[in-house]
């Protein structure tokens, strides 16, 4: 088959046929593996249907239950997960095919104590908000009747931590008066935890370690730190270890290990996954550039390579590994730019694919010549991007589309289809498309990472521009079809970029901040805001009004095509709206699409054909 056929069947329905693997599981022994399979839509209305893959490592896995989050108990015989089977939108607690327990609230994480007796776990109450990540809507179950009205209050809604009896499904809320806990990590004894006072999604921003005896019901304060807390941990001898870093998002961050007691181990390693091994060592994964690594980190700073390259593996915005007890075996979600997403096993210092998910559609949509690309920002800092060029081109200059990452503190990573397989439907239509990891971004360590704190909008964009200025000169791109887009903070540089320069013939920024003021009041996650800008809310002549493109949209002049969900937390819809308004308001065209039932981004099937074929149209209407 032709290139130029393959290529041209690259559509939007062909790319969501997709499959996802997620967070993988296996036994102590090795033996035995579970997956949570995504696909890459939900069908309307209806939550994303996740399906556990389960089998022997060296057999055959076969598609199971609706559930996610696996873990095996200690002894590999009984695989305990979580579903909303039966009450769609609100996971309970699964062991072996039977519900277990009775949790009020849906299950974001479970745990078994080491005897394989108990199992702790983490509950969001229904009403809870869910993180940007993971689309920023409320924790509720499918089709239940709304508020009405609906009263706000702080301190509503909270997560917590509940203990179940394996054998009789007996549970106990166990969380102390008054926290909150947003993860933990249990060997059996007490809990360490991340902890806040406030249930409040922007109170994860000044979260704190905390030492639960569950027992008691009580907390002890053992860490309150500078930035951001991820994967808590605590050894069988009591040890407690967790990352800290600058980080935008709650799931997602990036930073280094710190030990209670100790501090800082082996900051060169921008982790995102922690997990002992023993006392005196941890297996960690994070990113590296734009790959990801594995390995085990001595606590006195030595480190042992397992995995790492230009791929990506474990959680799609988070790598992480499932390891067997005595570190022979290691499985994860793997892709890179050539291979699709498929479950995959490292034994020996080899790596060998699991699974099959993606053989039929993957050859389909390999639209895309990916390159690594470098250029010299302004300041002679080195930039590097991801660069898809359509493996079948013609000679000469080619139609660009820019695509700036959420976060800020995130990252463009090698990927098979990123973007939601945005790329891989332009290429086959003939554009070019630059995923840029400007400053401000994860896998080059902390000081790269906080180099947009307090200046978002600044250098990054300076990145994107001088980025653009590279491919030109370089006669890869035509400097006169440009165009810019992005999400979530995509979304507000793709809005800032177009009220600063006249660079761009088209934008399509998504999930949009445009009015920092009135973000800060409506959002979710009013911590953010203070973090990145740091200025004060209510100066009329400070960075909340002058960082806002909606107070600079009069000069604007690039046809704009604003996408948004209509029940994001995060990024509200009304951020859109005043946008919108204001470029309207300064005779610039524009167009907004707005998504019922979405929150920070679109999962449902027809609105993801929908937003990548507005995408493409609107590209083919002003970039030719």
């Amino acid at each position: 088959m032709a290139t130029t056929e393959r290529a041209a069947r690259v559509t939007p329905e062909l790319v969501i046929q997709l499959l996802w693997p997620g967070e993988v599981s296996l036994s102590a022994d090795g033996k035995r593996i579970a997956a949570a399979v995504a696909p890459s839509f939900r069908e309307k209305g209806k939550p994303m249907e996740i399906r556990l893959w389960v089998g022997d490592v060296d057999g055959e896995l076969q598609p199971g239950e609706l559930g996610a989050i696996p873990r095996f108990s200690p002894d590999g015989s009984r695989l305990a997960y979580a579903s909303d089977k039966g009450h769609e939108g609100r996971r309970s607690l699964w062991v072996d095919g039977a519900e277990l327990g009775e949790i009020p609230g849906s299950v974001e994480d479970i745990s078994w104590s080491p005897d394989g007796a108990k199992l702790l776990v983490l509950a969001a109450d229904l009403g809870a908000d869910k993180a940007g990540a993971e689309t920023a809507t409320k924790v509720r179950e499918t089709g239940a009747d709304p508020d009405d009205p609906k009263v706000l209050r702080p301190a509503q809604f909270w997560r917590r931590l509940w203990l179940v009896d394996a054998a009789s499904g007996e549970t106990r809320d166990v969380t102390p008066e008054n926290v909150n806990v947003f993860e933990f990590g249990w060997a059996g004894g007490k809990v360490a935890a991340i902890c806040t006072d406030d249930p409040s999604e922007s109170a994860w921003y000044e979260a704190w370690i905390g030492l639960i005896d569950i027992d008691e019901r009580s907390v002890e304060r053992v860490h309150t730190p500078k930035w951001q807390l991820q994967a808590p941990r605590i050894s069988p001898g009591g040890r407690v270890a967790f990352i800290e870093g600058f980080s935008s998002d709650r799931g997602v961050a990036t930073g280094t290990v710190h030990v209670l007691g100790q501090g800082a181990v082996a900051p060169e390693h921008h982790v995102t996954w922690i997990e002992f091994a023993d006392e005196d060592t941890l297996w960690v994964a994070g990113w590296r550039d734009n790959g990801s690594f594995a390995g085990r980190l001595s606590l006195d700073g030595s480190y042992e390579e397992l995995a790492g390259g230009q791929a990506t593996f474990g959680l799609r915005y988070a790598p992480a590994l499932a390891l067997s007890a005595d570190g022979s075996r290691a499985a994860a979600a793997y892709d890179n730019a050539d291979e699709p997403p498929e479950v995959v096993l490292w034994e020996n210092g080899k790596r060998r694919t699991l699974t099959s998910l993606n053989a039929g559609v993957a050859p389909k949509v390999a639209s895309i010549e990916w390159r690594s690309y470098r250029w010299t920002s302004f300041d002679g800092l080195e930039i590097e991007g991801l660069l898809a060029l359509p493996r079948d081109r013609q000679d000469g200059p080619l139609p660009l589309l820019v695509a700036a990452h959420g976060g800020p503190t995130g990252c463009w990573f090698w990927g098979f289809a990123p973007a939601n397989g945005l790329p891989n439907v332009l290429a086959s239509a003939g554009y070019a498309m630059l995923l840029p990891n400007v400053r401000g971004s994860t896998g080059r360590g902390p000081e790269f990472a906080e180099a947009n704190l307090g200046d978002m909008g600044g250098g990054d964009l300076q990145d994107i521009l001088t980025g653009i200025d590279a491919l030109a000169r370089d006669g890869i791109v035509d400097d006169k079809r440009v165009a810019i887009t992005g999400g979530s903070y995509g979304g507000f540089m793709a809005c800032w970029a177009i009220t600063q320069t006249d660079r761009f013939a088209a934008a399509i920024p998504m999930a949009v901040v445009t009015n920092w003021v009135s973000f800060h009041s409506t959002t979710n996650i009013g911590q953010f805001d203070r973090l990145f800008l740091q200025a004060d809310t209510y100066d009329a002549a400070g960075d909340y009004t002058r960082r806002s493109p909606v107070y600079h949209a009069a000069k604007c002049r690039t046809p704009t095509l604003i996408l948004h969900g209509e029940d994001d937390l995060c990024t509200p819809l009304p951020q859109a709206v005043e946008f919108y308004n204001a470029l309207v308001e300064a005779g610039c065209e524009a167009e907004l699409v707005v998504y019922p039932r979405e929150g920070h981004g679109w999962t449902e099937r027809e609105h993801q054909i929908d937003a990548m074929n507005r995408v493409r149209e609107w590209l083919a209407r002003h970039l030719g």
